[in-house]
Parts: C-alpha cells; structure tokens; sequence
C-alpha cells in the first residue's frame, strides 16, 4: 500500500515554483481586469465622443479584457525563470523553464477569457482577428520570458554572497517593468515612443502591441481611419527580442559557469542537481 508523502515532502512541493506560480498567475489575470477594462476612460480618453472614439474605445475596452493578466505573466515567467535556476542545475531548470511559461500563458486565457466573455456579453473572440493575432504573439512570449529568467538567475548567482544585491534588483526590476509597460500602453496610432524601444525592451514592445490592436485608428479623420499594422510589427518585434534575450543570457550563462569552474568557486549546479531549499 503507498505512503502518504510526509508534511515536509509536501511544503517543499508547494514551495516549488511551477507549483506556487500557476495560483498566482491566476490571481493576476483577475485582478488586472479592472484596471483593463477601464484603462481607456483613464489614460487615454475619459470622455470618447462621435463613432469614432466610440468605436475604439469598445475595440480597446475589448482587447484589453481578453488579454487581462498577459503583461503581468511575462513578468512572473521572468520572476519563475530566475527561481528555477536557484534550485536546479541549468540545463534542468532551462528544461523547465519552457512549458512551465507555456503552462502560465495557459492558465492566463483560462481564466481571462470567461471573465472577459461574461462582461462582452457572450461576444466571442474568434471574430476579432486583431485580438487573435496579439494573444497568439503575447502568449508565444511566455516561454521565452521563462528561458531568460533563467539565464540571468545563473548569471546573478555568483553574485549570492551579497546580500544588498537583492535589495535593489527587485525593487528596480519591478520599476522598469512598470515605466517600459505603460510605455507601451499608452502608445497609438501616432506612436511617440522611439522605435528602437520596441526591439531592445521586450516589456515595451508587449505593451505597445496590446495597445495598439485597439488603438490603430486616427479618429480625427471623417470618417475615422484604421492605420498602422494594429500592433503586428510591436507582436513580431516582442518575439525577436524576447527570444534573443533567452539566447544571449543563456549563453553567457554557461560561460560564467564554466568560469567559475576554472576558478574553483562553481555553483551546485555544476555537475550533480543541488537538492530542494527546504
């Protein structure tokens, strides 16, 4: 007959990111969607007049709620990167890494997408091709946001007798996150922002594609215009960076754990998996 897993078997499994994270994102996609729902009224026009305001404030509103929760993912895929290669090998945690991102950008439409559907009244996304062509981009990203958390955990790593590190990667980390997103988000058809942005900052690009596919309308014409890519270009332009970014850290990565070997200072997770933190 088997054995119950004892109480600390279990802590240390629910302890475990890709266990602790899929809740979370969860929580995330729920409490993001008022803030998505309202992000035009408060950012971008409190008081929409004529057709054509009217129709994009709907077409944003809408966008917005199907993809609730998506840039606070890419974040926590990072966040759950950096975690794993604190308690695996690289390899192992890389291995990880990918379909716990893909596992995190399922929950998110598993839980957006109800709550979203019920407030469009039932209207399915499937009519949209704007929205479909962004989730598919935002979502692809998860995974690569994944692989490169890990490698910049590896890369931090050596640095993990210095306490006062953490106390200002995180905060700053947070920050960025919040300056290059909105960035992105309050970006339209006239895009003030500068190109380059959307190529070298991941979070930029995600932000701006989002917006975009509601926001691509030049509503002082009569009648109003659809112009731009709808966000395509700031998709394609998320993709690239975010996977070069997985690429590059990844590579550095194993160069400093080779360099650390040489120097006789290797991590655990050179040679034999490190055991779980309790």
């Amino acid at each position: 007959m088997p054995t119950l897993p004892d109480a600390a078997t279990l802590h240390r499994a629910v302890r475990h990111p890709a266990v602790w994270c899929l809740p979370l994102m969860g929580l995330l996609a729920c409490a993001a969607m008022p803030f998505n729902t309202g992000f035009y009224e408060y950012w971008i026009n409190f008081d929409p007049q004529g057709d054509g305001q009217q129709h994009e404030w709907v077409q944003t509103r809408r966008i917005f709620r199907f993809t609730s929760g998506i840039l606070c993912g890419q974040l926590l895929a990072l966040v759950v990167g950096v975690v794993l290669s604190r308690r695996h090998r690289h390899a192992v945690a890389l291995a990880l890494a990918v379909p716990v991102g893909a596992l995190l950008a399922g929950v998110t439409v598993a839980v957006a997408f109800p709550l979203a559907a019920a407030l469009e009244a039932g209207r399915p996304p499937a009519d949209d091709s704007a929205l479909q062509h962004v989730l598919l981009r935002e979502l692809a990203a998860f995974p690569l946001y994944a692989a490169a958390g890990v490698g910049l955990g590896v890369l931090l790593a050596g640095r993990r007798r210095r306490r006062w590190h953490r106390a200002v990667a995180v905060p700053l980390l947070g920050l960025g996150w919040c300056v290059a997103t909105l960035t992105g988000l309050v970006q339209d058809d006239e895009f003030d922002a500068w190109p380059w942005l959307l190529w070298a900052v991941p979070f930029v690009a995600a932000g701006a594609a989002i917006a975009l596919a509601g926001l691509s309308m030049d509503v002082w014409e009569v009648p109003p215009l659809l112009v731009g890519d709808r966000g395509r270009g700031a998709g394609v332009a998320l993709l690239v960076s975010a996977g070069a970014y997985a690429l590059v850290l990844n590579l550095a990565a194993v160069l400093a754990v080779r360099c650390r070997s040489r120097r006789g200072v290797a991590r655990p997770d050179v040679g034999a998996e490190s055991p779980p933190r309790p």
